[in-house]
């Protein structure tokens, strides 16, 4: 007896290829205002460990050109735990985080949407994966 075959498409909604890209980044000494894509995408995995003694704001902006800290409302904002030895996260996206217009971020010292307190050189490592 033969059975039609079916193959299983796994992707991300209307993205043609389904595996994702990586982006990584040792913070600088400033608010490391950064442009990941510049067009639509999805956030599907993102890790951060921060190596000062202060906590960190990791502030994600729908956006087609790199943020401008303190300026703007985040769509996204992740604090990022404090710890001399390193402290962070791991979040694995199972429902992506969808970016309409594009990825980008920030990365303060302060909490407010209008903080423009830069990190030390080396606080805060990144990765993100993203579609």
């Amino acid at each position: 007896m033969f059975y039609k075959r079916v193959k299983q498409v796994f992707g991300f909604g209307d993205f043609a290829d389904d595996s994702s890209k990586p982006f990584s980044l040792i913070a600088t000494a400033d608010t490391n205002q950064t442009l990941v894509k510049d067009a639509p995408g999805l956030l599907v995995g993102l890790h951060a460990i921060n190596q000062s003694a202060a906590v960190k704001y990791l502030k994600f902006y729908d956006s087609r050109s790199k943020p401008v800290a303190g300026a703007g409302a985040p769509v996204r904002r992740y604090a990022i735990p404090a710890s001399a030895t390193g402290a962070g996260f791991v979040v694995p996206f199972f429902v992506p985080a969808r970016f309409a217009v594009g990825i980008a971020f920030t990365i303060t010292g302060a909490q407010a949407d209008g903080d423009t307190t830069a990190l030390a050189a080396g606080d805060v490592t990144l990765t993100l994966e993203y579609v």
